[in-house]
């Protein structure tokens, strides 16, 4: 059996108590892979916050850059609105690296440059990253 290479999924979540998740999605210009509003029943629990999600493709990567540059793409037209919304509102977001080590490759390189940082700042946003061999 053949191991698979190293894979790094990154997900973006915006969530507070309450917001419209449909101004979200117009302000990012695509929609979500999953939303709740505090209170909605969700598959194995009730939501305790509004949230918009989204998941990207994942990646055969051993850098978390790569995954950062789609989502830096995708974010960066539409900073300044989605800065402001995120403020108004009193919203967090947060980056959710899940990293899928292969046994035979070397342990993915995790950086975060100044400008991420900043990025991810003007977000109020934080990082979690899982990793599992």
């Amino acid at each position: 059996m053949k191991d698979k290479p190293t894979t790094i999924r990154l997900s973006f979540c915006i969530y507070g108590d309450y917001f419209d998740v449909d101004k979200v999605t117009n302000i990012m210009g695509f929609p979500p892979t999953q939303t709740a509003y505090k209170g909605d029943r969700l598959k194995y629990r009730v939501s305790e916050e509004t949230f918009w999600e989204y998941n990207f493709a994942p990646l055969e990567t051993l850098l978390i850059e790569d995954n950062l540059e789609v989502f830096a793409a995708q974010v960066t037209p539409c900073l300044e609105e989605l800065a402001s919304f995120i403020k108004a509102f009193a919203l967090t977001s947060k980056l959710l690296f899940c990293v899928e080590m292969s046994p035979k490759e070397s342990c993915p390189a995790i950086v975060f440059d100044n400008k991420i940082l900043e990025l991810l700042h003007r977000l109020n946003a934080w990082i979690d990253i899982d990793m599992y061999k």
